[in-house]
């Protein structure tokens, strides 16, 4: 995002006077001046946190403790392609020491309320901006960049919350810009981090998985997508080390190497991560709504494979969701994407708890599928 730099041309001020004035500005004035590097300006007691989603706030939450204040613009149930942006978005951020987003092309509406915030210390570059979605592996990055294929993401997937894993690199991203607004509590975030890391791969793959493989190298074997290569085919103690997973991988049994029907591209690194791959989409074309007639060829499509499962995010239509499986005898698995998207889900472990209950639930009613 370019900012216009341009200055008028004005009288030269005799510097006695540029001094004068400098000295007559209160702290904060001048903090703003020499630039955005630094601590919190002085008349906050707490650092500011603002992100564009309630998923990213959830997890600043889990690094900052009380040493900040956090809040997200949109709403976890509401899609975050198509925020309208308020007035009220642009006064936060005008306060805020870190603001979090993406990165990626999802939150069009960003660039905008920066630039109507007037907030030097959270654009684009500077030392309060934190992108979410560095460091991730990008899956679903187009051959073709033609909007003619629907709202393509020209860089790749945006929704990378929806891997756990994704979500150790996320909060690294929002550490870095702590410990950049921030440095004297440096130290705390940085517990906070290694705690949530650890929660989040036991929670992921279990104690013993761990246990076996060491938690800097399980981390590394998941980052860079390797994980399922290295514990297939291999044995333990005369196991398949497969079958000595823990926690949510363990959970998603019952629809693990299965197949769905997903509404709109939300699912990808979830797929990933717990192999379900989405064997088609209701949105044919990304952020188009679907026809009659591809809404015809979904529900043949999911009769002929006998796939039970139609994954989609809540802020979607329900109804059209909801006729879509009933008319293939399958059952619609509505969930949030975010946290916050409904009664319960309070942070991050509350969503994925959540998004592999009720796949698990779905499959295992089902009688199994394919």
């Amino acid at each position: 995002m370019r900012h216009d730099t341009r200055r008028h041309a004005r009288t030269p001020i005799p510097l006695v006077f540029v001094l004068a004035a400098m000295v007559a500005l209160p702290s904060a004035v001048l903090g703003s001046v020499a630039g955005p590097a630094g601590p919190p300006h002085q008349e906050q007691e707490t650092v500011r946190v603002v992100t564009t989603l309630p998923t990213y706030a959830a997890i600043a939450r889990e690094i900052t403790g009380d040493l900040a204040r956090v809040e997200a613009i949109a709403r976890g149930d509401e899609d975050p392609h198509f925020v309208t942006p308020r007035p009220s978005f642009a006064r936060a951020i005008s306060r805020a020491d870190l603001f979090v987003t993406t990165g990626l092309d999802l939150e069009v509406w960003v660039p905008g309320l920066l630039d109507r915030a007037n907030n030097p210390r959270v654009l684009e570059g500077a030392p309060g901006h934190v992108v979410a979605y560095s460091g991730v592996r990008l899956l679903d990055v187009p051959e073709t960049t033609s909007r003619a294929e629907g709202d393509i993401h020209i860089y790749g997937n945006p929704h990378v919350h929806t891997d756990p894993v994704n979500a150790v690199q996320i909060a690294r991203n929002i550490l870095e810009g702590l410990r950049r607004v921030d440095p004297d509590n440096a130290a705390g975030y940085e517990r906070r981090t290694r705690d949530f890391e650890d929660r989040i791969l036991a929670r992921t793959f279990g104690d013993r998985m761990i246990d076996l493989l060491g938690r800097e190298s399980l981390l590394e074997l998941a980052l860079n997508g390797r994980f399922w290569s290295f514990v297939e085919g291999r044995e333990i103690d005369g196991r398949p080390l497969v079958d000595q997973l823990g926690g949510w991988l363990a959970e998603a049994a019952p629809f693990r190497g299965r197949s769905l029907a997903c509404y709109h591209k939300n699912w990808s690194y979830f797929s990933h991560r717990f192999r379900i791959p989405c064997a088609i989409y209701v949105e044919e074309k990304p952020g188009v709504p679907p026809t009659p007639g591809q809404v015809g060829r979904v529900i043949t499509f999911l009769r002929d494979q006998e796939l039970p499962v139609l994954l989609a995010a809540n802020y979607f239509s329900r109804g059209q969701v909801n006729r879509v499986a009933e008319r293939t005898g399958g059952v619609a698995v509505i969930v949030p994407e975010h946290v916050g998207g409904a009664e319960g889900v309070d942070t991050y472990f509350d969503l994925v708890d959540l998004w592999v209950s009720r796949l698990a639930e779905a499959y295992s009613g089902s009688g199994g599928a394919r």
